[in-house]
């Protein structure tokens, strides 16, 4: 079997696994925009459900990811792949501990999504569901440590990574919540919604750019390899997309978010966002490519 083959199913693998990532993060930190009120059910059901989905698909991504990249080194082919010798010594490698970790951190959100134990008190059930899945989100970005370049530096870049792959996880999984809520929610609730996720966005957004060019310097190591070889200039791609996606952000904040104080810009900032998801779904392909074959 080719190694293009192999490579096209790592990244694909690799890319439905951080969908899935994300729409944990979503779930996780926006699913209290439609709970709060009854007349959201219908929203709420179809957030759940699309959550559900993408968490199952990421699970089988991960298999498929580990399979794949024992078949890359067994160059064999499909049997190779599944050859339990080669299986063996992949599964005692970084790659199997990222696997494993993944794959524990998917199986307990979905654990959390789909429980049907309930406590009496309605506050204990949303906090206890809340802990599970921030604890799933925190296992999922730790294993994001245990490859790649990355996992020869020292705690301090593992930890700018951490925070790095969260705050990408939140800001893109907050992208379909806020999506639907330009159907769903009044002017007025959206307006409110949106002013509170740009003041956190600010935030966020700085320490995953603050953590990002960290990384980029301590990975590339000079503005000559950053040119130069084929790993820095896949960043500079990444970081055209990551300009692009601020740029939108940004006229979200200053333009479009202003307007529904006025009743208008609905429409606009619906399409707004829809473009943010695609600039956001192109980043996560460009960065499963770069952590896989550059």
């Amino acid at each position: 079997m080719e190694m293009y083959i192999w490579n096209t199913v790592i990244v694909l693998s690799k890319f439905l696994f951080y969908v899935g990532f994300a729409c944990i993060s979503g779930y996780t930190f926006f699913r209290q925009i439609f709970e709060h009120n009854e007349s959201h059910n219908n929203s709420v059901i179809a957030n759940l459900k699309w959550t559900n989905s993408s968490v199952v698909v990421a699970l089988i991504a991960n298999g498929v990811w580990f399979i794949a990249n024992t078949g890359a080194m067994a160059e064999e082919g499909v049997l190779g792949a599944l050859d339990a010798d080669m299986l063996a010594i992949m599964w005692d490698s970084s790659i199997g501990d990222g696997a494993l970790l993944r794959g524990l951190g998917v199986v307990i959100a979905i654990i959390a999504l789909v429980s049907p134990f309930k406590f009496k008190s309605v506050v204990l059930n949303k906090y206890l569901k809340q802990s599970v899945l921030v604890s799933s989100l925190l296992l999922l970005a730790y294993s994001f440590t245990l490859q790649g370049h990355v996992s020869e530096l020292g705690i301090v870049e593992k930890g700018l990574l951490i925070v790095h792959v969260l705050v990408m996880a939140w800001w893109f999984g907050a992208l379909l919540p806020l999506k639907r809520a330009c159907l769903q929610l009044s002017d007025k609730e959206l307006h409110l919604l949106m002013e509170s996720f740009g003041k956190q966005a600010s935030f966020s957004v700085s320490l995953l750019l603050s953590a990002g060019l960290w990384l980029v310097v301590k990975l590339v190591g000079s503005f000559d390899a950053l040119i130069s070889s084929s790993y820095g200039q896949a960043l500079l791609f990444k970081l055209a997309f990551v300009v692009s996606i601020l740029a939108i952000a940004a006229k979200h904040k200053l333009k479009l978010v202003p307007q529904l104080k006025n009743n208008d810009g609905r429409e606009a900032l619906s399409k707004s966002i829809s473009i943010e998801m695609v600039v956001a779904f192109a980043i996560l392909s460009v960065t499963a490519g770069l952590t896989s074959v550059v």
